[in-house]
Parts: C-alpha cells; structure tokens; sequence
C-alpha cells in the first residue's frame, strides 16, 4: 500500500502565514488605510483590517475542521502553524513599554512569559515530529 501524501500542512502553514501578515504589514494598518488619498475613514480602514484577520483565521480552521486528510497529516500542519504564529509574536510584539516609560507598560510582562512557555511547548511539538518512531 502507497502512502497518501497530502498538501494539507503546507496550506495550513501558508494560511497561518497570511495571518500573521494581515497584522504585520504596513499596508493592512488603519493608518495606510485612512491615509489621505483613500476614501476610508479610521473606522472603515479598522473594520477592513479586522475583517481580513478573522477572514484568515476562520479559513485556516476550515482547512483545519473540513479537510479530510490522514491524522498526521493534520497534526504537521497544526504544529507548522502554531510554530509561524509564535515565532511572530517572538519577533513582533513590543515587549517594551513606549520609551521606555514603565508607568505605561501593560502586558509586555505576562506576553514574555506565554512567549517562552510556549516556546517550550513548541520544541515539544518538533521533538515528536522529528523522532524516529513515527510510522505513517
């Protein structure tokens, strides 16, 4: 018997990659999009921005809920993506408060420390997956 192979966690990886984007990139903030030269305001540019955000995210769980491909499969691509989306909040969240204003810091403290718990909880994922006793 020839093992299925499935595109599954590499469209699960992609989709979590666009996700993660939806937040980061210039053009989707609500600044670029209430610009000047475009017809939005704050409100619409936000609502624009969100939209594509939980756009992405029920998408990916879709992906996740309605494909049907083999069990490891789905556990690859679940691990790809919450690997993507940890190492953007490793990268991308401002752990520090606004110049270096302490009276003004407010979650950078309880992030760090989900950060690097979940970091832990990632080498575990990776730790399975690149072991020798998968058999598929």
């Amino acid at each position: 018997m020839v093992p299925s192979r499935s595109v599954k966690p590499l469209v699960s990886a992609g989709l979590a990659l666009l996700f993660v984007l939806a937040f980061v990139l210039p053009f989707m903030q609500v600044e670029y999009l209430a610009g000047p030269s475009t017809p939005f305001d704050v409100v619409q540019a936000g609502a624009i921005r969100w939209g594509a955000i939980i756009g992405f995210g029920l998408i990916w769980l879709a992906v996740q809920l309605f494909w049907r491909a083999p069990t490891e499969a789905t556990k690859l691509g679940m691990a790809a993506s919450v690997t993507i989306v940890w190492l953007s909040l490793a990268f991308f969240f401002n752990y520090n408060p606004p110049e270096g204003n302490f009276d003004l810091q407010q979650y950078g403290g309880a992030v760090a420390f989900f950060t690097l718990m979940g970091g832990l909880g990632i080498v575990l994922l990776w730790t399975r997956f690149l072991s020798d006793e998968l058999h598929f």
